[in-house]
């Protein structure tokens, strides 16, 4: 008889760690860490960072930088 055990990953996100039994053969699955591990300790590592206007598309090239183009709002820090 084939049995699946859950030890992580159930009501939460990230964490899945399954045990496969099937006969008399153990196959144990670890897909990484929860998203809740060490919220106590480490309580910005999951943070966004900061956003800065339209910088970053321009640093990656997904806008061309059209002088007169775009308002000095969008050129400025977004998060403010």
């Amino acid at each position: 008889m084939t049995k699946l055990t859950f030890y992580g990953g159930v009501n939460e996100i990230g964490g899945n760690k399954i045990l496969l039994y099937d006969r008399g053969t153990k196959v144990f699955f670890d897909f990484g860490q929860s998203f809740t591990m060490g919220e106590g300790y480490f309580t910005g590592w999951l943070a966004p960072r900061n956003l800065y206007g339209l910088k970053d598309y321009f640093e990656f090239d997904l806008l061309p930088k059209i002088k007169g183009l775009y308002s000095k709002k969008q050129l400025l820090k977004s998060n403010d």
